[in-house]
């Protein structure tokens, strides 16, 4: 094979896509690198490229797409998750080197976005629709493909959603569309500026178009500046307890082994009770903090089956208390789906006040995908939770009468969970507590990316986010960009913080959703074409 051969097909076909994965990975956070927000623009672009299905200069097979995209997620899967081998080891028990390999598996289902458009583009192209009608100039072509990117991006369950759009997160508090489009309109430009890049490569032509549109995007972003909460209405003094309790106490203290039971219940009590400047409104424990199996139906017939170690924290802090626990699920049998993964709140009386069921399970953690099969799985595979769904959308008030909601772990990172959630209560909260364990990934980048991700729902619904986590990273998040001081990844403390809100409408993101983007890219295209028949026919023959 000669070096022009290689050059010309498959450097373009297998190397770009590979360097793509890398530099698509390099715009999250990362422990040991900065990230920039460009970096996965240029990797979405060498991907594109790669898969030939923009400009085809030449047949490609569907088997040769597949594996540019393999060339793509692998790097992407190593790089950017490269702490799911860590916590196949923490949560699975799975041992060098088999720990590495499955990890490497994840390349397979780690961007099933891309995989669900290359089925999607066959497709098309299979059936040989026409698409004169619609495409009639390379701009029209990307703003198309720009926006099929972001809308199969949104709707593509994924396990960890880190979409094109959200390294924008970096520019702000200079994200003014954030709360009308949501990131899936900064994806849309992500898309569209990768997709004039190959094009200026390939035809050496400028989109105009996209320039436009970039420049009165950058505009608008800065024009209407994301800024701080003024009005203030509410004032909650909240504090943050993060226990640091590590995998070997936690496992053993929800094994029932005394000595883990009282280490963990000791430590929350103390940070808890610790003295405050000024009184402490509400006080929060993390995600499963309580090691027990609790029962909201008994609870609420009778506060004697509130724990002790609630009155007692109830009782030193002189605060109300919301903690993560397990609640009995009554329905079913002891070893599927026996109880719900359950933030509970109790009042400064020592009283069961109220409860949110997680509803949004994590696949292959707390459930399994296969529906009526989990079952039959549950007997088998021991390493799962298979925790029952729940079904409620809970609204809390604290003591001083403020709305907030409260998601458990990975549903803070699923903006359309989140808006389904807002726009399903009764009343608008002022405030969102995320409670979440990330303990099973240790000093890596997951925790510093999940934060990342969850501050987009902040910038998207105008809403404070509480993040309250077992071993950090524990802050609070502001819908302006900005974050309070951090509790870190392994510090056993506290973070007493004074949250002052305000009465909240929901944002056009909220209303709409990914159809504020649909339209706007939609009129943007309808603009082009018709513009294009104006200014044909204004041409001399």
């Amino acid at each position: 094979m000669s070096d022009t051969i290689f050059q010309k097909r498959y450097f373009p076909r297998y190397v770009f896509p590979f360097i793509g994965g890398f530099l698509y990975a390099s715009g999250f956070p990362m422990t040991f690198a900065p990230n920039f927000f460009l970096f996965p623009i240029i990797g979405i672009a060498l991907l594109i490229f790669s898969l030939g299905i923009i400009h085809e200069d030449e047949e490609r097979s569907l088997f040769s797409q597949i594996l540019s995209l393999l060339c793509f997620s692998f790097p992407y899967c190593m790089l950017g998750y490269y702490w799911i081998p860590h916590t196949l080891n923490e949560f699975g028990d799975i041992p060098f080197p088999f720990n590495f390999v499955l990890g490497s598996l994840f390349s397979l289902i780690i961007v099933p976005q891309f995989w669900v458009f290359l089925i999607g583009h066959n497709l098309f192209k299979k059936f040989k629709f026409k698409t004169s009608f619609f495409v009639s100039s390379n701009s029209h072509r990307y703003c198309l493909y720009a926006l099929v990117f972001t809308f199969v991006e949104y709707y593509t369950p994924q396990q960890f959603p880190a979409h094109l759009g959200h390294p924008w997160l970096q520019l702000s508090p200079y994200l003014g569309l954030a709360p009308i489009l949501g990131a899936p309109f900064f994806s849309f430009l992500s898309y569209w500026m990768a997709l004039s890049i190959i094009g200026f490569f390939k035809t050496r032509s400028i989109d105009k178009w996209f320039i436009g549109v970039f420049v009165l995007s950058m505009v608008f972003n800065i024009a209407l500046k994301l800024t701080p909460l003024e009005n203030h209405t509410h004032t909650n003094n909240i504090r943050l307890v993060q226990g640091n309790i590590g995998n070997y106490i936690k496992v053993n203290s929800e094994k029932g082994k005394l000595f883990a039971i009282n280490n963990v219940l000791e430590t929350f009590l103390n940070l808890s009770a610790k003295p405050s400047t000024e009184p402490i409104d509400l006080v929060v424990w993390p995600e499963t903090a309580f090691p027990k199996l609790l029962s909201v139906e008994k609870m609420k017939q009778n506060p004697l089956y509130i724990p002790k170690i609630f009155k007692n924290t109830i009782a030193a802090s002189g605060a109300e208390l919301f903690v993560g626990g397990y609640d009995k699920n009554k329905y079913d049998e002891y070893f599927f789906e026996s109880e719900y993964n359950t933030a509970f709140h109790f009042t400064t009386g020592a009283h069961f006040k109220d409860y949110y069921h997680k509803m949004k399970l994590i696949p292959f953690g707390e459930s399994l995908p296969f529906g009526p099969l989990n079952r039959y799985f549950s007997k088998l595979i021991s390493n799962i939770s298979f925790f029952a769904q729940g079904e409620r959308y809970s609204l809390f008030t604290t003591k001083n009468g403020t709305p907030f909601t409260s998601a458990i772990c990975y549903e803070i990172l699923f903006s359309s969970f989140i808006k389904t959630y807002l726009n399903s209560v009764e009343k608008q909260p002022h405030f969102l507590i995320n409670i979440t364990n990330d303990s099973w990934y240790g000093d890596t980048a997951e925790p510093y990316q999940h934060l990342f991700l969850a501050h987009w729902r902040a910038l998207e619904f105008n809403l404070p986010i509480v993040r309250m986590t077992n071993t950090g990273i524990t802050s609070i998040l502001f819908p302006d960009g900005s974050e309070s001081k951090r509790l870190g990844i392994g510090a056993e403390d506290i973070l007493d913080y004074k949250l002052k809100t305000e009465d909240r409408a929901p944002t056009i993101f909220q209303k709409v959703g990914i159809w504020g983007v649909v339209l706007l890219s939609l009129f943007i295209y309808l603009l082009m074409y018709f513009v294009g028949k104006f200014t044909s026919k204004k041409s001399p023959l």
